[in-house]
């Protein structure tokens, strides 16, 4: 397995980088969000980035904005979401960035679940085919309490619905193990038993049991020991991306050392 390091949007992304490669990480996530690296700003930043890349030959992942929201009730924030997408799947394309990081939306309280799922596929199926990329995309599971406060694809048969209507092989699965450890939500365990060969990467952090925190591992109450113990029996061999965001960075690196404990 690959430990990889999620970067800050606030921060420089090539300075992001620089950091991951000098402190032995073997891929790097690129959040492509406001303020640092939005797709409007990879066009003057890309030959530093490629290079930082090249030069650390670091895995590379992208991670589409947070904010979007491609299965709103309202067809005009669609089609915008869809819009702002697609944007980032451009701009991960000039970095050479073939797999990233895609949310399914947010459930508001006006709309049915099937409803919402309907509008979710509906939209990956439009980024699936946006011409000449070719990209793998990762959906991420939710976190239940993530605002509006209405759990949306966190649970198995929610992302039975997406992938039963969406055979693409470009369609993949991303464990959030700490979007999966609070009690509406599926277990971690229960996605790897249900859709292992789906699972493409993996995000690890961790958080005290009321809301997404991304606190370092071991300073909440997420198992992440178990399920990455699980992954590894199966044989899983993709990237792992550390999602600890704090201005000491000391903590990130100690949950990339316990990691690699596992690992061993």
């Amino acid at each position: 397995m690959k430990i990889c390091m999620m970067g800050s949007s606030f921060a420089d992304p090539v300075k992001e980088i620089e950091f991951a490669g000098k402190h032995d990480f073997q891929g790097f996530e690129l959040a492509l969000e406001y303020p640092e690296a939005t797709p409007e700003q990879i066009p003057r930043k890309s030959k530093q980035i490629l290079d930082t890349f090249s030069r650390y030959n670091l895995v590379r992942i992208g991670h589409t904005q947070s904010f979007v929201n491609i299965c709103d009730f309202s067809k005009i924030i669609r089609r915008a979401s869809l819009k702002e997408t697609v944007k980032a799947l451009e701009a991960a394309h000039r970095l050479d960035i073939s797999f990233l990081t895609v949310h399914p939306g947010f459930l508001w309280p006006v709309m049915t679940r099937e409803k919402a799922l309907k509008e979710t596929c509906k939209s990956l199926e439009e980024l699936l085919k946006v011409v000449d990329l070719d990209l793998i995309l990762g959906l991420e599971i939710l976190p239940p309490r993530f605002f509006p406060p209405r759990g949306y694809v966190s649970r198995t048969e929610e992302f039975d619905v997406v992938f039963s209507q969406i055979a693409s092989q470009r369609l993949k699965l991303v464990l959030d193990v700490a979007h999966a450890s609070f009690p509406e939500s599926d277990s971690s365990l229960n996605f790897i038993d249900k859709f292992y060969e789906k699972l493409a990467h993996v995000h690890l952090s961790d958080n005290l049991g009321q809301r997404d925190d991304h606190l370092p591992l071991g300073a909440g109450r997420v198992d992440y020991e178990t399920p990455i113990k699980e992954i590894k029996k199966r044989g899983y061999s993709g990237t792992i991306t550390l999602e600890i965001f704090g201005k000491d960075r000391d903590y990130l690196l100690m949950s990339k050392r316990k990691v690699e404990e596992l690992l061993r």
